[in-house]
């Protein structure tokens, strides 16, 4: 039998270090002016070098545990989300089971190119919880993009920052948590248009890292092409798919990557802009933990409540696109 999937636990971190554009111009011929004016972007967190990407985790796991109401052990999954986690092996979320000592759980990394990652990892949580294989799935999404963004690149150091976001998912009752969901892709039109080297194509050699082939490139013109297109349909589909008008949903968490691109995406639906939900002018673009961060945020400031409509939005490298709506739980909604 079919059981609902619900987030019952949000829990997110930032590392102590803020980054403002002032500094960050320092080492790039761009402007404060410029970041803001077209990214929506003022500071973004930075990792300190001894962080990696479990340190950030752990934190951010352990307030969704708490908040979901449950212990460590009681999870029964953990899926780790990223481009940059610790190390090529074991998996991170075999790392974070350690050190949550959640000694019982299956653990693995999801790595669908950064950005798209948060409704990939929750949709992917989903399908283990409504088919009854588990009852508690810690979901954290998250990077460390200071380790791999070359800071002298216009293109790109100006987008991004350090996060992570985490959610746990519980079976709940009918009509509640996640009505329906998307994943898609498009890697003919988007797999050379965002990239992050050091895969076995151009692997971690020298020569490479002296050249800077391993930095992380990205044809602008092309990404917001992709991302003004592909954020409202996201939306409408999902509203579809779920019989949904969209006036009918309150609470739009898009991936935070540019905030003309949001408003872009909400005039075209005709949804008013204070219906979504943005954070990007003092975290930037933290990929997979993009639209996590913000929903915890959200949730934590009290702003969703039981019985309202959340649009979750992701996209990004390889043109791959996620959406999620949730009919938002209350703790009495949890089985």
């Amino acid at each position: 039998m079919k059981r609902n999937a619900g987030i019952a636990g949000m829990g997110y971190y930032l590392p102590e270090r803020v980054m403002t554009n002032a500094e960050l111009v320092q080492y790039v011929d761009n402007t404060d002016e410029w970041i803001q004016t077209k990214l929506g972007i003022q500071e973004r967190r930075i990792a300190e070098p001894d962080q990696a990407f479990s340190d950030l985790a752990y934190p951010a796991a352990l307030q969704a545990i708490e908040n979901a109401g449950i212990t460590p052990q009681d999870i029964d999954l953990i899926i780790v989300c990223a481009i940059n986690t610790d190390k090529r092996a074991p998996s991170t979320a075999a790392i974070l089971q350690a050190k949550l000592n959640a000694k019982r759980c299956a653990a693995f990394d999801v790595n669908v190119g950064g950005c798209p990652g948060s409704c990939y990892s929750l949709v992917i949580a989903q399908q283990f919880i409504e088919n009854g294989t588990y009852d508690n799935v810690l979901v954290v999404c998250g990077e460390i993009y200071s380790r791999i963004i070359d800071i002298t690149d216009k293109m790109t150091s100006g987008y991004f920052g350090d996060g992570v976001g985490a959610a746990v998912l519980r079976p709940c009752c009918d009509g509640k948590g996640i009505i329906t969901s998307l994943l898609g892709a498009d890697g003919k039109w988007g797999a050379d248009e965002i990239s992050v080297e050091g895969g076995s194509k151009v692997p971690y050699t020298k020569e490479n890292v002296e050249e800077k082939k391993l930095k992380v490139t990205m044809n602008g013109k092309a990404v917001w092409k992709f991302g003004t297109y592909i954020l409202p349909y996201v939306i409408r589909s999902l509203a579809e798919k779920s019989d949904k008008q969209l006036d009918e949903l309150d609470w739009i968490i898009p991936h935070q990557a540019n905030i003309n691109m949001v408003r872009f995406g909400m005039e075209e639906l005709g949804i008013p802009e204070s219906k979504a939900y943005t954070n990007m002018h003092k975290y930037a673009n933290t990929g997979a933990g993009s639209v996590m961060i913000a929903l915890a945020e959200a949730v934590n400031k009290g702003l969703i409540q039981s019985e309202e409509y959340v649009t979750l939005v992701s996209f990004g490298a390889g043109f791959s696109w996620g959406g999620v709506l949730v009919n938002w739980c209350d703790e009495d909604d949890f089985i």
